[in-house]
């Protein structure tokens, strides 16, 4: 954010001294980052309020309606605003006279650079750590956490319009026109577009109620059927709620041998044929039996909370 800051401030001071539509576009891009960077944070702060009465499952997907805010920025500062004056100097360019780019414009540029560099090195090394050994790609479409994809694709996307804001400037002053920057300004105004709409993809699959990926499915079902009081998973199916909140829907046929107190059973059996009331001891027994088999399922959700912490709630029906 701070750095987004800086760089926004330095790009406009550019841009004002000099006028080049792509330094403007790439002045337009970091306001767009740097609010971005304000409604991420913010997301992140509200997603981390803890489960209420109003909200059972807590509000982590609060990050996801405040990124989608911040995508739907993107696209109408970022896209429309650089795409309408990329097209208008494009539409102007014979109106005012070409000038040469300075240096500061240049160095204003290369710092931008560096620092988007810094940053972009930053969220990708974040992105490594945490996709583990998901595939770079299959992560971006399965991750339930686009906040530091956000920040990459940002800063992706913020490097390569530097250097195409930096190939626009010099190409028009070797050819002495403004023509080359015109369209720089117009490709990345595009590349702010497709970035808006990436990001709105990805949090609004979120939002609607997105499954974990298969492969985490795929893990619990072969952890519940490694389980002795299961004998077959009928249905099973997982909800995000938020960055590793994942609520577990399943519905599961029981042995009932696991749930038997056969010595008590025994012991049943030897009251009745020594005389005593079978009514008694039967009713006695089925309520054991309803008894045993609720402490089973505790126990086998608490184990499934064990092994997988991003469980937070369970709805377990037995068939």
């Amino acid at each position: 954010l701070i750095g987004n800051g800086v760089i926004t401030v330095a790009k406009f001071i550019g841009w004002f001294f000099f006028f080049f539509p792509s330094i403007l576009a790439e002045a337009i891009h970091s306001v767009a980052d740097t609010f971005n960077q304000i409604l991420l944070f913010i997301g992140v702060k509200h997603g981390q309020a803890l489960e209420s009465e109003k909200y059972p499952f807590g509000q982590g997907s609060a990050r996801y309606l405040w990124n989608l805010i911040s995508a739907v920025g993107i696209f109408f500062l970022g896209f429309g605003i650089t795409a309408y004056h990329g097209f208008h100097s494009l539409i102007t360019l014979n109106e005012h006279p070409y000038e040469t780019p300075s240096l500061v414009g240049t160095f204003i540029l290369i710092i931008a650079l560096i620092v988007e560099g810094y940053v972009f090195l930053v969220a990708l090394k974040e992105v490594n750590t945490k996709r583990q050994r998901l595939g770079f790609f299959e992560y971006l479409n399965q991750s339930d956490d686009p906040t530091t994809i956000a920040v990459l694709l940002e800063d992706g996307i913020a490097v390569l319009g530097v250097l195409l804001a930096l190939s626009g400037l010099w190409i028009s002053k070797f050819f002495q026109s403004a023509l080359p920057d015109a369209i720089t300004a117009i490709i990345i105004a595009f590349l702010l577009g497709f970035m808006a709409l990436a990001l709105a993809y990805i949090n609004g699959r979120l939002l609607i109620g997105y499954a974990a990926p298969k492969t985490s499915e795929a893990m619990i079902r072969k952890f519940l059927q490694q389980q002795p009081e299961v004998e077959k998973i009928v249905k099973l199916k997982t909800l995000i709620l938020g960055p590793e909140r994942v609520k577990l829907t399943i519905e599961l046929e029981l042995h009932g041998t696991a749930f038997i107190d056969r010595q008590q059973i025994i012991n049943d059996s030897e009251k009745i044929k020594n005389g005593e009331e079978p009514t008694p001891i039967l009713f006695d027994t089925s309520e054991r039996m309803i008894r045993l088999i609720g402490k089973g399922i505790n126990k086998l959700e608490k184990r499934i909370y064990s092994r997988f912490p991003s469980i937070v709630a369970i709805d377990l029906e037995v068939n």
